[in-house]
């Protein structure tokens, strides 16, 4: 794989941003040990979303992520947002037009980016498995997979549960409402985003057992499965909310992604 670490003026934002991308290095007529690999440009595209406290190096830094890509035919873009929550939020940052519009015009202006539904993919961990959700719902016209490991999914019930002061510190619950305001809206609620998306993108959902935010993450496979969706619900026992289990479940991830990533 090839790694890129770009910085760009964001128009949107009105500052520098940072993004990773990892990009397939072609293999061909080379005896490694594990065969050859020809890269087939425009890329499929995998959009990987940080938590929060988190930037575009995360996932590099506590997975192995680039040895996951390897021998695919795959783009993964790693972008920083800040705490955010992949939101155009009240007090006036926009975090979401940036996400889903600026960031993959600027990425295809530079890199040979595929724009087609079937091979463009979200995933994310917590802050992340929401923002990868709402990427996906908002526009499922341009996103065919979505998941979320262990996501903190914005809802009415994320923002009444007590037990996010606990985890998060006291002070979070007046970090989303400056975020998200004094309700959540519509565009910004995964449960009303499930009802409206048409075309419906598949889904794969997790959460360890002992996480705080399972309540959330299962609610939302069952949800998804009354209505339609082709999601994948999994859980595990002896994870808490933790880069252990991640670094498992985007291997997982991998495995759930089309044909055309697969290696050759």
């Amino acid at each position: 794989m090839a790694l890129m670490r770009l910085s760009f003026f964001s128009e949107v934002l009105g500052r520098q941003s940072y993004v990773n991308v990892l990009l397939p290095q072609s293999m061909a007529g080379r005896d490694w040990s594990w065969g050859t690999f020809t890269a087939r440009p425009p890329f499929p595209v995998l959009y990987l979303l940080h938590g929060l406290s988190e930037d575009q190096e995360t996932w590099l830094r506590n997975t192995s992520i680039e040895r996951y890509a390897e021998g695919r035919n795959l783009a993964v873009v790693m972008p920083s947002t800040d705490r955010g929550f992949y939101t155009d939020t009240a007090y006036g940052v926009k975090y979401f037009t940036y996400i889903s519009e600026e960031l993959p015009q600027i990425l295809r202006q530079y890199l040979p980016l595929s724009e087609r539904r079937e091979d463009t993919y979200a995933a994310g961990l917590s802050m992340g498995g929401y923002g990868a959700l709402k990427l996906a719902l908002r526009s499922p016209e341009r996103f065919s997979f979505a998941a979320s490991l262990s996501g903190a999914l914005m809802s009415r019930e994320m923002v009444d549960m007590k037990i996010a002061a606990q985890a998060a510190g006291p002070e979070f619950p007046g970090e989303l409402e400056r975020i998200f305001g004094e309700e959540i809206k519509p565009e910004d609620n995964i449960d009303h985003l499930l009802e409206t998306a048409n075309p419906k993108p598949k889904l794969f959902v997790c959460c360890g057992l002992k996480d705080w935010l399972l309540p959330l993450s299962a609610a939302l496979a069952e949800r998804a499965s009354g209505l339609g969706y082709d999601v994948t619900w999994r859980t595990d026992e002896q994870y808490n909310h933790e880069w252990a289990y991640w670094d498992l479940m985007i291997q997982e991830v991998f495995k759930m992604l089309p044909e055309q990533t697969k290696p050759r």
